[in-house]
């Protein structure tokens, strides 16, 4: 009796969209971070120039910015579980491409299907995992997407490095289509879970959310934020290499803030409920900001690294604050949660579409301690206009932000 017990709660925990939701953000970012481990030898495999590789590694990102608002609002409109779950199949699909494709447009090919089925991941997803709880429990709960997400940027390129040793690309990306497959499964046969009704709202609606001080917060810190890690990871590495460190021990300095961003963002959800907030924004673009003083001082080895590892820790809070707080704030005054992930995930992605050019462009002209320098200034004004905001709004008694704040605590 007892086991049979045991055995209805775990298949009733199988259907529960929370840990399925997790799960599908998990594996669709080992598929992500494999392909950026992978890309030199599908390059080498597939005789590809420099060009076609930086065109396959964008695919995914321009699938973002072309889609995430579109996919959210049909989310909102038609379902969330339906999208999440053919999402959930577009990232399996596009793994079993990847084993298989044989030339360099068919691969490009399977990394839009990948990017398709990311950005549904991320809009709908997302929206249909926070909305399966009552709405005190959403903040944590979207705070939590972080760590699943960075759990698998963690893990993908180990697992897809190794496999790729034993057995080729075919390999790993044939395993990826298992884990991925498992957790299309899951979802179809999870609960539809959305507490909320489906909505459309109305443009006019729409704009004055999104013009509202605690969205608008939330993406000038998600903005900061993909900057700062875009410059780290595109800058630090190179002037390690010119103070003659070899690649494998830079690689233990980017890995140490990776652990360190899981670390930091574990410890935000726990206490997503009191940080979450116009408050915790303006507190974590501050914290952003100190891991760039040591690599604006020095170029020495000691200081950069000391700036790319505690980069992880500021990146972990950044992250888990800004997501939720533009999404809740977004809901609060009447936007779909999966188009306000859509717009969030848009200006995510031109984050990481101009942040490279940009940082290397800039760094050539002025030098990496004035880059490093201006982008820690812009995260200190940028927390300085958010506590501003904060004190005003609490001098202010508009009913209207009222609404918001009560929904964010």
């Amino acid at each position: 009796m007892r086991d049979i017990k045991q055995n209805s709660c775990f298949f009733t925990f199988l259907k529960q969209p929370v840990p399925i939701g997790y799960f599908l953000v998990f594996t669709a970012n080992v598929n992500l971070f494999t392909f950026f481990a992978l890309a030199p030898t599908f390059r080498t495999n597939l005789e590809i120039s420099k060009l076609e590789t930086s065109l396959l590694l964008t695919g995914a990102g321009a699938m973002m910015l072309l889609l995430s608002i579109p996919l959210g609002l049909i989310a909102d409109r038609f379902g969330r579980h339906r999208v999440a779950s053919i999402s959930g199949a577009l990232i399996a699909i596009s793994a079993l491409g990847h084993a298989f494709a044989p030339d360099y447009w068919t691969l490009m090919s399977f990394r839009i299907i990948f990017g398709i089925g990311f950005t549904g991941m991320l809009t709908a997803g997302i929206a249909w995992t926070a909305l399966s709880v009552s709405p005190e429990k959403r903040t944590r709960v979207i705070s939590g997407v972080m760590p699943a997400a960075a759990s698998g940027g963690l893990v993908g390129p180990i697992i897809g490095g190794h496999l790729t040793d034993i057995g080729g690309t075919s390999l790993a990306y044939i395993t990826l289509a298992s884990l991925s497959s498992l957790s299309f499964i899951l979802v179809t046969q999870a609960t539809a879970g959305n507490k909320d009704p489906h909505t459309q709202p109305s443009w006019g609606k729409f704009g004055k959310a999104l013009s509202s001080v605690v969205f608008l917060s939330a993406v000038v810190l998600l903005l900061l934020g993909v900057l700062v890690d875009v410059m780290v990871n595109l800058l630090v590495p190179l002037q390690l290499d010119e103070n003659g460190l070899s690649a494998g021990s830079i690689g233990v300095i980017l890995s140490a803030g990776g652990v360190l961003y899981v670390l930091s963002a574990v410890i935000a959800v726990r206490y997503a409920t009191q940080i979450v907030s116009l408050l915790g924004a303006g507190i974590v673009s501050f914290l952003i900001a100190l891991p760039l003083i040591p690599l604006a001082i020095s170029s020495s080895s000691d200081m950069q690294s000391i700036g790319a590892i505690s980069r992880g820790f500021a990146l972990g809070f950044c992250f888990t604050v800004a997501f939720p707080l533009g999404a809740l704030g977004a809901t609060a005054m009447g936007v779909g949660l999966s188009a306000a992930n859509g717009v969030l995930m848009v200006s995510s992605g031109l984050a990481n579409s101009v942040g490279p050019i940009g940082s290397e462009r800039i760094a050539s002209s002025i030098g990496d301690t004035w880059t490093f320098g201006g982008l820690a200034i812009a995260c200190a004004i940028a927390g300085s206009l958010m506590l501003i905001a904060v004190f005003h709004k609490r001098n202010c008694n508009n009913p209207q932000k009222q609404t918001t704040h009560r929904a964010l605590q």
